[in-house]
């Protein structure tokens, strides 16, 4: 008998300098390519705001301040990645950075994960931001406006 299908809790992270933010491009291999904030999930016992700082240092090495950052919103989401059902519930945060920081980390792929999985921080102007299709989660737009 398999693990059963469970809800999962978590954190995501805009990085954000002026009107430039990153976003994780990552692939469908059944819907192609797609974007979503940067992060991941929250371990047991650890607060929304621990996992995002953890996840973004996991991930691309950048040290956040948990008082720096800002709670943007939550959403419940119930999607299909590669042909299966998953449901989260995200905590969506905003961090201040210095646009330096941006430039560094555009393009640089997550070193965590196998090449078919691969995720690569990239940054668009606000504008171009919001008219990506798809951002994801559903509903995050509205949460950057």
């Amino acid at each position: 008998m398999g693990i059963p299908d469970v809800t999962r809790p978590c954190a995501f992270v805009f990085l954000r300098s002026q009107d430039r933010v990153m976003v994780s491009e990552m692939v469908d291999d059944l819907e192609g390519t797609f974007y979503r904030p940067a992060g991941g999930g929250i371990e047991f016992g650890e607060h929304s705001r621990e996992a995002a700082v953890r996840e973004m240092r996991e991930e691309f090495d950048v040290e956040l301040d948990p008082d720096d950052l800002s709670v943007l919103g939550v959403i419940e989401n119930a999607f299909e990645f590669r042909g299966r059902s998953h449901h989260e519930i995200c905590f969506v945060y905003e961090a201040r950075v210095e646009a330096s920081v941006l430039e560094q980390l555009d393009g640089t792929r997550v070193n965590e994960l196998a090449p078919v999985d691969a995720e690569i921080a990239r940054v668009f102007e606000m504008g171009d931001l919001l008219a990506l299709d798809p951002l994801y989660p559903d509903g995050v737009k509205d949460l950057l406006v």
